[in-house]
């Protein structure tokens, strides 16, 4: 009886499976040999992810972190006004711009009180009295002899980087609440330096009403000495009421621009905006793995050359 026979069974070595796996990714639209391919170069894309891991590694904990503080506010006086002060105004506004007299409607207040709370000579002032420029620009301050390595930085200068860089004012049409950011990294400066811009503002918002209304009166004082026509005078008494309330509002109202809803509080020291480590360590992660593929590519690329 003939005895069976045994074929041999036949094994591809590695050197065969990696040229038929390069021979495919040269036809080019073999999906599993690219992916065979990529697992053959594993070790690229392992040296790849390490190196990227690395480098974001050192900027995640070596960066300088940045923290931010937030005051939330309203308008003082809604859109249209309240109560007695804005009533007058919606009803005067029309003769005060017959006798050249300023009366100011709410919503044009709030835009003002914006316009001064970024404007340059207020963002100057604060920065001079609370002596920022050393702390803006620590990088250029030499503590040890109280003075600046070459030459100093001009407020021009400070103002600009403090605009873009520090202080974020947003405002929300549709609810009304401004936003005051500041992003520092020194927490508790931060909150600080938010919360009293706030205050400064109200404070030189006051002083700019009692002053105009001071100035109104004296002027609608003046007319009324000199008209002699019962309307002219009603309608100047009733202007000039409308002044003396809204220097007495101005005199006795702290938050007179803006009230606060959310004082600005220090942030946790362990979650500072910048840099979010944990994001970091899978972006760099994936950003190594598809440097590595390029390079894997772009080497099999070569290669067919």
């Amino acid at each position: 009886m003939a005895e069976p026979v045994i074929q041999p069974r036949v094994r591809t070595s590695t050197n065969a499976f990696r040229s038929e796996a390069y021979s495919n990714v040269d036809n080019g639209t073999d999906l599993r040999s690219v992916l065979v391919l990529l697992w053959i170069r594993r070790w690229w894309l392992l040296l790849s992810i390490a190196v990227s891991l690395a480098g974001v590694t050192a900027l995640a904990f070596l960066t300088t972190p940045i923290y931010r503080a937030s005051v939330v506010m309203v308008p003082a006086f809604p859109s249209g006004g309240t109560g007695l002060l804005g009533s007058a105004l919606g009803q005067l506004n029309g003769l005060a711009s017959l006798v050249g007299v300023n009366v100011n409607t709410m919503d044009s207040q709030t835009e003002e009180a914006l316009a001064v709370l970024q404007s340059r000579s207020f963002t100057e002032q604060f920065i001079v009295e609370k002596k920022l420029m050393p702390v803006l620009f620590a990088d250029k301050w030499d503590s040890a002899r109280d003075g600046w390595r070459g030459k100093p930085p001009t407020l021009a200068r400070a103002f600009r980087y403090f605009d873009k860089k520090v202080r974020t004012v947003i405002e929300d049409k549709k609810t009304g609440l401004v936003t005051v950011r500041v992003d520092w990294r020194d927490g508790v400066a931060a909150a600080q330096w938010a919360n009293e811009l706030v205050a400064r503002l109200n404070a030189e918002m006051r002083s700019r009403a009692i002053n105009e209304a001071t100035a109104d009166l004296q002027y609608l004082r003046s007319e009324l000495a000199t008209s002699s026509e019962v309307e002219v005078r009603e309608a100047i008494n009733r202007l000039i009421e409308t002044q003396i309330n809204q220097r007495m509002l101005a005199d006795v109202t702290q938050e007179y621009a803006f009230r606060v809803v959310d004082r600005a509080l220090p942030a946790d020291p362990t979650d500072p905006l910048w840099p979010k480590r944990t994001w970091l360590l899978v972006g760099g992660a994936v950003f190594g793995l598809l440097i590595g593929i390029f390079v894997v590519l772009f080497h099999q690329m070569m290669a067919r050359q």
